[in-house]
């Protein structure tokens, strides 16, 4: 059996998207002969990272993986660097570089034909990353890999991955107008921002980093697991924040401007005012285009983009239908903490100590940011993946409901396969113990919403990373309706 590509090492450590690999395992072992997968999602996710694991699982595996990272380069030279990739991982002694270089063409069908050469003594990937680079420079190329795949890719034993991280010109490439649609046998596959517990697997066994700690990176850094990578565990989580985001010449310093400038938006400043405004606390359309001078009518476009960039999500109390009482908020963790302390800070950095700087501007207002714009989306998270298993309910549904005048809010409402309705309270109260009072205060919001239906036979939870009384819990005990979820449960 050949060895397999040494360009090809296989990642450690690597944390969980057990989800994605199986997915992409199924690609490769549902298609009769050739596999063709679409994989993309924005910068920072781990994308070639995962199809890295991919391709050498498991190790002992013997995979020939020609791969591909496309250049901002001129079509003839983008060819010319496949080739080589191309030739590292199938070379024959009676082809050259120069002979696939000539077009696009001669390089995929080159690629199928040695799959089909090397039949059962190697399993054989063609990844092409950050493919729009390619089409950019080459307008006609979705056009050249459907014929090439109609006619020989899907006909050979090879793998042909799609990847990129410009989301909407990947997303095109399947729709129905384009010539690539229906070819994707093996799935269309976003990565998506990892989950906080997924997160925390970076900060497993450190001294420094408890349930607290890990919640807190995830709140400053979010799910993108590039800057997890960067943090040194063996160092506290405050000196960490600091040197990453602080710090004047930090690694992360212009990484938001970057994010959305990589996307190849037109009118950057239009879509930085908007999310901004978002970001400092204008929730509703009305409110957005005053804060930024940008129509309302015009703001449906820059706010759909936001939300397919996964970084504004669009919320309306649960169980509501018409859009009147919708708003927008950050989705996205690290740009939610970038505008709350990173941006607003960025002169006083220049001027200061930094760690001075952190202290006295951030750490006395990291509760109250945890508590108000990330901890009820870590017991989302939770419900969602933890439910079935740790509390033996099954949802159907989840969200937040609120009162018209807002005075009265409920966290956390899942309707259940049983008919009943769960209620949750997130508490992030790292130093106090919840009391029994939380409870009560839950029962009587609860008590509140419109729907009777939603009150037949009522579940409650209550989340806080430091824990519950002893009165609350002897309560919870006695009381099959209550589930107490404390810091030590979330991971």
């Amino acid at each position: 059996m050949p060895e397999p590509d040494p360009r090809i090492i296989r990642p450690e450590p690597f944390f969980n998207r057990r989800k994605e690999l199986a997915a992409l395992g199924r690609g490769w072992d549902d298609a009769p002969n050739g596999a063709l997968a679409m994989v993309y999602g924005r910068r920072r996710l781990g994308k070639t990272y995962l199809l890295q694991r991919f391709f050498t699982e498991p190790a002992d595996v013997k995979v020939r993986v020609a791969y591909y990272l496309a250049s901002q380069s001129t079509p003839e030279g983008q060819r010319l660097e496949m080739a080589e990739r191309v030739m590292d991982a199938l070379s024959d002694p009676y082809t050259s570089v120069e002979d696939l270089g000539v077009s696009w063409m001669a390089l995929l069908r080159y690629a199928s034909r040695r799959a089909r050469e090397l039949g059962d003594r190697a399993r054989v990937a063609l990844v092409l990353d950050e493919f729009p680079y390619l089409v950019d420079k080459s307008p006609e190329l979705p056009s050249i890999v459907q014929a090439w795949w109609d006619a020989d890719g899907v006909h050979s034993p090879i793998y042909a991955v799609l990847c990129g991280s410009q989301l909407s010109a990947m997303a095109s490439l399947g729709e129905e107008t384009k010539p690539l649609y229906g070819r994707f046998n093996a799935g269309r596959h976003v990565v998506q921002p990892m989950a906080f517990d997924d997160v925390g697997c970076f900060y497993d066994g450190r001294p420094h980093y408890g349930a607290a700690e890990k919640l807190l990176m995830y709140g400053a850094l979010g799910g993108t697991p590039r800057y997890h990578s960067m943090v040194r565990t063996d160092r506290p989580w405050d000196e960490q924040l600091v040197d990453l985001l602080f710090r004047p010449g930090c690694p992360l310093e212009d990484e938001v401007r970057f994010l959305l400038s990589s996307e190849q938006i037109r009118d950057v400043a239009s879509y930085q005012a908007i999310f901004g405004a978002v970001a400092s606390g204008k929730t509703k359309r009305s409110e957005i285009a005053n804060a930024t001078g940008v129509g309302d009518n015009r703001l449906s476009h820059p706010l759909n983009v936001l939300q397919e960039l996964g970084w504004v999500v669009k919320e309306k109390p649960f169980g509501e239908t018409s859009d009147s009482r919708s708003f927008y908020r950050v989705a996205d963790p690290f740009l939610s903490f970038h505008h709350r302390f990173v941006s607003r800070l960025a002169s006083a950095v220049q001027f200061s100590d930094p760690t001075a700087v952190f202290k006295r501007a951030v750490q006395p207002h990291i509760a109250d940011y945890m508590g108000r714009f990330v901890f009820e989306s870590v017991c989302s998270q939770w419900i969602r993946k933890r439910a079935s298993s740790d509390l033996g309910l099954i949802p159907t549904g989840l969200g937040r409901w609120w009162t018209r005048d807002g005075q009265v809010e409920i966290d956390i409402v899942a309707p259940l396969e049983t008919g009943e309705t769960l209620f949750g309270e997130c508490k992030w109260s790292v130093d106090a113990l919840v009391d029994s009072d939380a409870l009560t205060r839950l029962k009587a919001n609860a008590s509140r919403v419109p729907d009777p239906k939603w009150l037949a036979d009522p579940r409650y939870v209550l989340f806080s990373v430091g824990g519950f009384t002893d009165r609350l819990r002897s309560i919870a005990k006695n009381d099959p309706r209550v589930t107490l979820v404390d810091g030590s449960m979330l991971f």
